[in-house]
């Protein structure tokens, strides 16, 4: 099987890929283009791409997401074109590109599928994410060995390795009458008590999309916003209120610490009891701080609507604690209080933070339950290995 692996955008998922492929023993070509302005359209660089792979025999270009811009040109050469996306949603408000029969696009969510399915996009599939089992050891070898870390600063009682999500809601709500902004906080109420349901799209139907675009003045940018923008600048809103939510509450208590690229000085005066760490190298230094936090926090994208996030992974696939809310594909694999401290409200997520950080036994025997766990079922290698064994067998439909 000949394989060609494109980059257009860089991604921390792409050397799990190619250490994936060299452990399966596929002959994979990596090619590495300048990266577009525009996901959708670069006149030159499918040009390139269109001349670089003509006359080429190859079984598949495989890429991390989906990009319409190079769906084009392996579309016109015949080329099957495989991405797997690890972001929910998609980074893509058209669907242009998407139609073409070449296209196996395997997105972790079912519920996405599910969404551009009802568009009458038929070429997207479910696959569930992976990571490096290996990588994940080796880089926390020595914290198991003799509790050596790269800095004392990764340990903490509890840790979130991400960011607090900056939301345009807020400015939404602003430019809207009472009714409209009143209607729409209304529906973010409603959907923060609510976790492993993602309900805020339906809810945004066509009538109060219509209502909603009224209510800006004409000329307004906003006057055009579609309902998956709106509906994704919510999700975010209700994110970062999780997520401060949570760090304020258990930094009032225990060592909490946030890992992240935002300023200190921009975070301080919201959670001045959170300590405020630099961000984290993604493969040596995340694992770490996953390894040494007894209780990992992963308050989930709220538009992720079923599927395990990355992160979750992450945690679990290091040795860490993992504290999530409730996904429907999460309870698929992992069990509460078994594999991972599984939350459906705030006031159970701080029960089972006070509870695993008085009971050192069960917080370990959670985690390493959780860690065999991915280990033996979410193996990159295993991912990919289904992954291009359902489009070569033509069992994908």
């Amino acid at each position: 099987m000949k394989l060609i692996f494109i980059r257009l955008f860089q991604s921390y998922y792409d050397k799990p890929f190619l250490e994936a492929f060299q452990k399966l023993g596929w002959d994979v070509e990596e090619k590495t283009y300048y990266t577009p302005k525009d996901p959708y359209e670069d006149g030159q660089l499918m040009e390139i791409i269109r001349r670089d792979l003509k006359g080429k025999r190859v079984d598949a270009v495989l890429t991390v997401n989906f990009w319409p811009l190079l769906a084009h040109p392996l579309a016109e050469l015949g080329i099957p074109y495989v991405s797997w996306s690890y972001d929910a949603p998609q980074n893509l408000p058209k669907t242009d590109g998407m139609e073409y029969d070449n296209n196996f696009i395997f997105l972790f969510d079912a519920m996405e599928v599910e969404k551009y399915r009802r568009l009458g996009i038929t070429r997207v599939f479910h696959m569930p994410l992976g990571v490096d089992v290996e990588g994940w050891q080796k880089a926390t070898k020595d914290y198991y060995a003799s509790h050596k870390l790269s800095k004392s600063s990764f340990q903490a009682d509890v840790s979130l390795v991400g960011s607090l999500y900056a939301s345009t809601f807020p400015q939404i709500r602003q430019e809207l009458s009472g009714y409209e902004a009143g209607l729409l906080q209304g529906f973010c109420d409603a959907q923060r008590k609510l976790y492993g349901c993602y309900m805020l799209p339906e809810l945004l139907t066509d009538e109060v999309m219509k209502k909603i675009r009224k209510g800006f003045a004409p000329g307004h940018p906003l006057a055009g916003i579609s309902s998956s923008q709106l509906s994704y600048s919510m999700a975010t809103y209700l994110t970062s209120l999780d997520r401060h939510l949570l760090l304020r509450f258990f930094s009032e208590t225990y060592d909490t610490a946030l890992f992240t690229f935002q300023k200190k000085e921009e975070i301080a005066g919201q959670l001045p009891k959170v300590r405020v760490e630099a961000s984290v190298d993604y493969a040596t230094e995340m694992p770490q701080v996953f390894a040494a936090s007894k209780i990992n926090l992963c308050p989930t994208l709220r538009c992720i609507a079923s599927g395990i996030p990355l992160r979750a992974l992450d945690v679990m696939g290091c040795g860490g604690f993992l504290l999530i809310p409730s996904q429907p594909e999460l309870l698929e694999y992992f069990v509460p209080n078994q594999d991972a401290g599984i939350y459906t409200s705030v006031e159970e997520a701080a029960d089972l933070v006070a509870y695993y950080l008085a009971n050192e036994e069960q917080r370990q025997n959670v985690a390493r339950s959780g860690m065999e766990k991915v280990r033996a079922a979410f193996r990159m290698e295993d991912r990919l290995k289904q992954i291009m064994d359902l489009v070569m067998q033509g069992r994908l439909a």
